[in-house]
């Protein structure tokens, strides 16, 4: 199978590596990986590498990312979302839509945000969430991220809904906190749906159900049963042969030229195609590509090679396999 990308539209109560233990076993691709990963309680874009796209994850431009997050105010939890417990609840004072629309616009720009207590970033080598678990205390330096838009889409009761854009490396649980202290209150994620991760956008996402109808060799089954079983060592229902399944996923796989569209390209014929892939240089960069630039050198739809232009020409940094 050549590099692809998949996009799985994940479900609550699932872990992302659930998901990717699931792809795994149903199309029998020995490489599969998450370009980030998604918290259990979240839902939306998971983005899949499949076999030499795994190899591809860091060339890609998921700088942006876009959240659908909703925001219980009033109670805060130890992991700022409804998997914790609640540590502190605050009365809500009278709020206004005006009001939410001026702390949101507060939120916009760049700002020095501290990595929350119950999360994977390392201190001293071990992630913080192992820290908190065992009631230790330890902070991760605060790290620039850049909000770069907020839209208020609904305000009911003492919830607060919210469309955020941001950077990669955002804590959406730590902009609610931070939300609902300047409302006045507390606060904590109650949903969180990744609505898109750089090119990879819910809207072309393949969603879980639709997963386990191309699975599963007898229809009418939950996606839960046919996908999870193997992953609690139960025994599985009968899957469709791997090689429906790969074929089942052809219209929502994402060719890597695809991913990787912000790079420039450079086209080259079947023959220099194969003379780069067997070691040879790859083509001059197109026009405008700065020293250390990183370009794509394709044919027709097929990815030859990211290369580099360096100071004594370009060289190629990740051939793809034909």
């Amino acid at each position: 199978m050549k590099p692809a990308f998949l996009v799985i539209d994940k479900p609550a109560g699932v872990t992302s590596h659930d998901v990717v233990a699931a792809v795994r076993a149903v199309t029998g691709i020995k490489k599969v990986g998450h370009t980030g990963t998604l918290d259990p309680f979240a839902t939306g874009v998971l983005p899949l590498a499949l076999g030499g796209a795994t190899r591809l994850i860091q060339y890609l431009d998921e700088s942006i990312k876009v959240y659908d997050a909703t925001i219980q105010l009033g109670s805060r939890t130890d992991t700022g979302d409804p998997t914790g417990e609640v540590i502190a609840t605050v009365d809500v004072p009278e709020i206004t839509e005006e009001r939410i629309l001026q702390v949101l616009a507060g939120q916009v720009g760049d700002q020095m945000q501290e990595p929350p207590a119950y999360s994977a970033v390392k201190v001293d080598g071990r992630p913080l969430y192992s820290y908190a678990r065992k009631g230790e205390v330890k902070r991760a330096k605060p790290r620039k991220v850049t909000i770069y838009d907020m839209e208020l889409t609904s305000f009911i009761g003492d919830q607060v809904r919210v469309k955020m854009s941001c950077s990669r490396g955002t804590y959406a649980r730590v902009l609610a906190d931070d939300i609902a202290i300047a409302l006045g209150t507390a606060g904590h994620l109650v949903q969180l749906a990744r609505l898109r991760s750089g090119p990879f956008f819910l809207d072309d996402a393949l969603s879980i159900e639709a997963l386990g109808e191309i699975v599963a060799q007898d229809a009418g089954i939950s996606w839960r049963d046919v996908l999870m079983s193997h992953v609690k060592g139960e025994d599985r229902v009968k899957w469709k042969p791997r090689g429906d399944v790969r074929d089942g996923l052809i219209p929502f796989l994402s060719a890597p030229i695809s991913a990787l569209s912000h790079l420039p390209l450079a086209d080259v014929a079947d023959a220099d195609a194969k003379r780069i892939r067997n070691g040879g240089p790859p083509p001059v960069p197109p026009p405008g590509t700065p020293v250390g630039g990183r370009y794509l050198v394709v044919c027709g739809n097929d990815l030859v090679t990211i290369a580099e232009a360096g100071p004594k020409g370009p060289k190629s940094i990740r051939v793809v396999p034909a």
